[in-house]
């Protein structure tokens, strides 16, 4: 009894990080895969991950890493998951095991693999699939059977994308791919923190899932946005632009990049009201503080051949507060354990990273571009685990 409670305290939060990291090494494994190819012969939006993971690509290997660990990922967590329908967790275990078998069956550097291509569809429809059984079951909280059956038609959606971009050759092949699994991949999350809390009939707050939703939002939103930006303006090598270059004047299609940081800017600071009522002031505040700058950098590019002087203060003050927000919870008494000590992590990982970025700046390194989109990213994603984890807390004041 004494030694099944603490495992049992443990299982939720430990399910809930390894659920957030699997998006995480996604799209940070994917941007390092994409950033040492050689530029003009890979591109995010018209090819697929498989071809960063295949025997055609450079460093293939850190592809298929990334893939193989997102794999055993899911495979955990589809044996660790409580309150879950057993014909869920088979079938989420089911596509983990298909994720690791498609990333050890590298596609050939010409031609296909025919057991990448059926572990890679085994894996798509499995991570599918086991949102139906989380709909259909009676037995569980409404507002989850519901958000299944939301997962399990924006996921089919997606797929009837990537089938008619793959039966026409499509030219948005690599994005159709690339928004089925952050749908794919994001979905976890939600089903991990409803594990967490504990028997899915217990009834769930809407205010706090909004919330969640507009955060788990920010990230899709600035990475779906920087792949059709970069493809929109293929001249320069994307990984050693900032995306302040990407939304300046002199950029192709800088609307998109700009639009991209405006509504990503939006979406914190509602999702800083949403949290308003359960941080504390420091917290919350310097987080809407951070969406602001972000808006009003996005509203005043860099001009052609030199600087504005109001972008850059205002991005240096969102980069600032997006950086110091988790200190707010990090210092408070009342926040779990837990919570105190990983945004204490998180404000000592972006410091290092904000470190990494200013030395590549100022030495004019070619990880600019990428070091810039690696600390958007993981600024982006710690609201996401802020705001799951408050779902089965009461507020941190």
């Amino acid at each position: 009894m004494t030694t099944e409670a603490p495992r049992e305290r443990l299982r939720g939060p430990v399910l809930v990080a390894l659920a957030v990291t699997a998006p995480l090494l996604l799209v940070v494994g994917g941007l390092v895969a994409e950033s040492v190819q050689p530029p003009g012969t890979y591109d995010a939006v018209g090819q697929t991950v498989s071809t960063l993971a295949g025997r055609g690509a450079t460093d293939r290997w850190i592809m298929a890493t990334v893939l193989a660990a997102m794999g055993v990922i899911y495979l955990v967590v589809a044996l660790g998951l409580r309150h879950v329908p057993r014909p869920a967790r088979l079938l989420l275990g089911v596509g983990g095991v298909a994720v690791v078998v498609a990333a050890l069956a590298a596609q050939p550097a010409h031609g296909s693999s025919t057991i990448h291509m059926t572990a890679t569809v085994t894996g798509l429809l499995a991570f599918i699939a086991w949102t139906v059984p989380l709909a259909a079951d009676r037995g569980l909280d409404p507002g989850l059977r519901r958000d299944s059956a939301v997962a399990l038609a924006a996921m089919a959606a997606a797929l009837g994308w990537l089938c008619a971009q793959a039966w026409t050759d499509g030219t948005w092949l690599g994005a159709a791919e690339r928004a089925i699994l952050l749908v794919q991949t994001v979905w976890p999350v939600r089903v991990a923190v409803a594990s967490w809390r504990g028997p899915m009939g217990r009834p769930w707050g809407g205010a706090g899932w909004t919330t969640l939703a507009l955060a788990v939002l920010a990230p899709v939103v600035l990475v779906v946005g920087l792949g059709a930006a970069q493809s929109a303006w293929p001249g320069p090598d994307p990984w050693n632009q900032s995306l302040s270059a990407l939304s300046g004047l002199a950029a192709t299609s800088r609307w998109i990049m700009a639009a991209t940081l405006g509504v990503a800017a939006v979406l914190h600071v509602l999702v800083a009201a949403g949290l308003r009522p359960r941080v504390p002031s420091a917290a919350w505040v310097l987080l809407g503080t951070a969406g602001v700058m972000l808006l009003v950098a996005a509203l005043n590019p860099q001009p052609v051949g030199g600087y504005s002087a109001v972008h850059m203060v205002a991005a240096g003050l969102a980069w600032l507060a997006y950086s110091l927000w988790p200190l707010g919870l990090a210092f408070s008494p009342s926040a779990p354990p837990w919570l105190r000590r990983g945004s204490a992590t998180v404000v000592v990982v972006l410091a290092v990273l904000v470190a990494w970025f200013t030395v590549q700046l100022i030495t004019g390194g070619t990880w600019y571009g990428s070091s810039q989109r690696i600390v958007m990213l993981v600024q982006s994603v710690w609201p996401v685990v802020v705001a799951a984890a408050l779902l089965t807390h009461r507020p941190v004041r």
